[in-house]
Parts: structure tokens; sequence; C-alpha cells
């Protein structure tokens, strides 16, 4: 029962795609139609066309067709103009050796567009075209001075017809034909054109005209099918064309349609039969999943209580046991970072003690060597050889106590104010700063802000030491001509800040160390900067990461929650 179900379900799916093809046919041949005659009513009104009264002496006539019958190439097989005895006057082929159709000869059928006669005539087994004929009017007098006949390509009209159904599978050729108002076949696709159906009648039980719904299954064996399906479309027209009264035919082989029921069939008995045995192997399967996960977390905790470099292990499992997973796998992870963060706390100490130590030991013989330096430098007659010195003397002086002051700085930070604001802000003001700098060396600074609302507390003071460390060191790494971008952007809830440069990059044993207090690539560097930027985006809930920018230079992603609180 199921199975016939599907398959009358399916039939009529396929019948009523069937039906929306044809009808898509049948408009796509409306539409060709109505161009083609749309050309000619044009063309029979134009004042080249009254040169049949003189013969077309100048030969203007005829290279006006052969103009237009080459700018629709492959439209027309060729244009023709005659006068009212139906004798040659011009045509679109200097050598025109046609015999010259006589439009009111009974192969011809008439019809009105917008009051105006059409002829047309279909054609035969020989021919490549059907002809299109309508009468040209006589511009100084009543009456008409002959006639403008096109003789248009089917070739159009045959790939309509041999277009693809879209549903079909292993169906590669397509059966479509079009008939006339009298269903004689006048176009077909290949595969029936190659039967001899063309110019034929349709066979009497293809009741055309009395199947209201457009749909029949016939029986009748034909091209190594027994039962068909037939469905049809009747012209609508297009625009002010009314239509010539022409149908599609799309027919479809009833044992193709219903093929995948029969696969179906086969399909679900190859499937009961699997199934049986996929569920002894789905229970033994369960049971080792159930069990390997915790194996893999108990070898994994051995291997870390030995102080062992391993990664937790990942686990595809669902349920309690993926909870359990994800659980130790935090676990671990904050073990980790509260063992980083208690190495960090400890050289953290050490900066503090060494830093009071030298703010006390050294802070004072550097103020006398630098004032003396300073009175020194106001002796007159100076050799240039003391000018340096004293010069050398107070830039060393200067920079030992900017290495004081940095270490002050990271062990004991000043008390973080916060306030709520804008954050853009802060990260202009830092460009603006530091434009000069980048000028020197040609570095373009850009900003990318892609945030609505970047609202959230920090300590604007603490936050411009950020970035006048972050940008600040992209320009001392950076040769001339570089790039530094920052852009800003929300995700779950947290504002991300990208400071991306062009530079050499970051190596990435280097990326390990780069915040480590005292590390630094650069000769004249103390290794304080990147180590007090940590600290204040730690400070405010936040954190930072190092990569490589999509240019090959370093990336510092800052992460900062919105809803931090102060």
């Amino acid at each position: 029962m199921f199975f016939m179900h599907f398959s009358t379900v399916l039939t009529a799916e396929v019948e009523r795609d069937l039906k929306i093809e044809a009808l898509s046919m049948m408009q796509e041949i409306d539409w060709h139609l109505f161009e083609r005659i749309q050309n000619i009513m044009i063309w029979k009104n134009l004042e080249i066309m009254q040169d049949i009264r003189v013969q077309d002496i100048d030969k203007r006539l005829a290279a006006f067709l052969q103009e237009m019958n080459t700018g629709y190439q492959g439209m027309y097989q060729f244009l023709l103009a005659v006068d009212q005895n139906q004798q040659f006057i011009a045509a679109s082929d200097r050598r025109f050796n046609t015999t010259i159709p006589n439009i009111h000869t009974s192969s011809w059928q008439t019809t009105h567009i917008n009051d105006q006669a059409l002829y047309i005539q279909t054609g035969n087994t020989e021919s490549r075209a059907f002809s299109l004929a309508v009468k040209i009017p006589d511009q100084f007098r009543q009456g008409g001075l002959g006639y403008l006949h096109a003789a248009v390509e089917w070739d159009n009209i045959y790939r309509i017809l041999e277009s693809p159904l879209p549903f079909l599978q292993n169906e590669n050729n397509s059966y479509a034909l079009l008939v006339d108002q009298n269903n004689t076949i006048i176009a077909a696709s290949q595969a029936l054109r190659n039967t001899g159906l063309l110019f034929s009648q349709l066979p009497a039980d293809w009741n055309l005209a009395k199947t209201e719904q457009g749909i029949q299954q016939i029986n009748r064996p034909f091209l190594n099918h027994q039962d068909w399906m037939v469905v049809w479309a009747s012209s609508t027209g297009h625009r002010s064309y009314k239509g010539l009264g022409w149908k599609v035919i799309v027919m479809h082989p009833l044992d193709n349609a219903l093929e995948p029921v029969w696969q179906m069939r086969h399909i679900l008995l190859s499937f009961l039969a699997f199934t049986t045995l996929l569920a002894i192997v789905v229970s033994l399967w369960t049971a080792h999943r159930i069990a390997q996960p915790i194996i893999q977390l108990a070898r994994f905790t051995r291997e870390f209580m030995l102080n062992k470099e391993t990664q937790p292990p990942t686990i595809k499992a669902s349920g309690e046991i993926a909870e359990l997973s994800k659980q130790f796998t935090l676990m671990i992870s904050s073990l980790e970072q509260s063992q980083q963060d208690r190495v960090r706390m400890a050289k953290f100490a050490v900066i503090a003690e060494m830093a009071a130590t030298m703010a006390h030991e050294i802070r004072t013989p550097l103020g006398i060597l630098r004032s003396s330096a300073q009175m020194l430098g106001r002796e007159k007659n100076l050799s240039p050889i003391a000018t340096e010195m004293i010069g050398f003397i107070s830039s060393e002086t200067t920079r030992l106590n900017q290495l004081v002051t940095s270490l002050l700085e990271s062990s004991c930070p000043r008390e973080t104010h916060f306030s709520r604001r804008a954050f853009t802000p802060v990260i202009e003001h830092t460009i603006e700063l530091l434009r000069t700098q980048a000028e020197r060396k040609y570095i373009v600074i850009t900003l990318d802000n892609h945030c609505t609302d970047d609202q959230l507390n920090y300590d604007w003071d603490q936050m411009l030491q950020v970035f006048l460390n972050l940008i600040m060191n992209a320009i001392q790494h950076m040769q001339v001509n570089g790039r530094i971008n920052i852009s800003t952007s929300l995700a779950n809830n947290k504002l991300i800040i990208q400071v991306a440069d062009d530079g050499s990059g970051i190596s990435d044993a280097q990326k390990e160390s780069i915040f480590e207090p005292f590390y630094t690539s650069r000769k004249e560097g103390i290794g304080l900067g990147l180590t007090v930027v940590q600290q204040i985006i730690s400070t405010h809930q936040g954190t930072i990461k190092i990569s490589d920018s999509h240019w090959g230079g370093a990336c510092f992603t800052l992460s900062l929650p919105l809803n931090n609180k102060d």
C-alpha cells in the first residue's frame, strides 16, 4: 500500500512538473514569435520600404534587408520584399534564388495582430524555417506596395523544445512537440524529429480539444516505451500578441517516472537487512564509546601529574560523557592558568623589590650626574670632545631614569580610575599623538571602526598607555612605507580591538615569551612595555593575544567585556 500511494503521489508530482515545463516552453516560444512579428511590423512602416515603388533601383532596400539579417544573425534564413504581384524586388541575400512564396496559396494561414493581417506558413519536412509575411502600406496612396517576407529559422524553437527537464535524472532525451491550431506537428525535439513525426497529425487518441486539464496517460509502444505521460500547454501570447493558437506537448515515459519507486523498494529491503547487522555493531561500538573517553581522561591525568607536556584529549561524545570531558578540560586549563599566574606574580614580586631598591640607590646619583652634566654644559670654550661627552652623560642618565620609571610602573601601577565612556576616542587620540613619528618613516596608520556602541568602563590614561606601547612598538619594528591598521568589532558581548602591522612579524618562539618581563628584541629596549600592557588589560578583566596579521606582520588582539565592573 505504501508503494502504491507513493507511486500515485510521485506520478502527480511529475505531471505537475511537466505541466510547468510545458507552460514555460510555450511562453518562451510566444516571446520568440512576438519579437519576430514585432520586427516585421516595424520594418514594413519604414520609409525605405517605399523603394518598392521604384523597384529598389539604388539597392537601398536590399542593403537594409541584408543589414537586418546580419544584425539578427541566426534568427532569419532570409528577408524578402515583393510587389503586389509577388514579383521579386529585394532580398537580404544578393544571390537569392529561392522560389518566391505566394502568400495567397492554401498553405498560408492568416491571423490579425492589432487589426493588421499577418500571413504564416509553417513549412514542410525539407524546410529549416517558417515564413511570416505582412503587407507593406503605401504611404502616399491608399492600398499597399507589396509584401515583406521573413523566413524565421526553426533552430531557436528546436533549442527551446530540447531543453532538458530539470527533474529528470536518468533520461537524457527531451520529448517535446509544437503543434498548430489544426493539431499538425510543426516542430519537435531531436529525438522525435528523427522518427519522422514532423508535419504529421497528432494521433486521434490524443484528444487535446476535449481534455481541459492538459494531462493524459496513453498506452502506445513508442521509442522503447509502452506507457507515456502527455502534458500540453496552449499559447497565451505576449503583450499585444494574442498567440497563434499553437500548443507545446511534453511527453515522458511512465516507467521512467516511477523508477524511483522501484529503486526505493530495493533500497528498503536492503536497508532492513542492513539494519539488523548494524544494530549488533552499534551496540558493541556504544559500549566502547562510553568506556574510551574515561580511559583517555585517566591517561591524561597521570601524564599531567608527571608534568608531561601533553594536550587534553579530544573527546567525541555527547550527554554526560561530553559534559564530563568539558569540565575536566576547563579544570586543567584553570590549573595551567593558575600556574602561569603564579610564575608571573613571582616575577612581578622580583620587579617590585628591584624597583624599590633601584629607585633609592640609582635615582639620587643619577640626578647628581645629570645636574653636573648640565652645569658643565653651560661652561664656555668647551672642546667638541667635552661637549660630546656631556651629551653622552645626559642621554644615558635619561635612559637609566626611564628604566627606573618603567620598573616602578610595572611593579606598583597607579590606582585605576574607571569611568564609562566611548572607547574609540582613546584610540583616535593615540593615533594623533604618534602620527608625527609614523610620518617620519612614511608609515600609514588607519582605524576601521565597526562598532555602533563601544561604551564600557575603563581608565583613559591606562588605555592610552596600552595603545601608545602597542603602536610605538609596531613603528619601532617596521621599515619605511609600512602600514598599521587598528580595527574594532563586537562579538559575544565583548569589544574586540586588533592592532595589525605589515612588519617582519614575530616567530612562534618569540610569541611564547613576548609578554614576559625584560624580554625584548631591540638592543635599546627595556622589555617591560608589553608586560605593562598585559597587566593593564588584566586589570580591565580582558585578555590580549599575539598572532600573525593578514599582511604577515604582527597582530595584537585585545578583548574587553562591555559589562565589566569598575
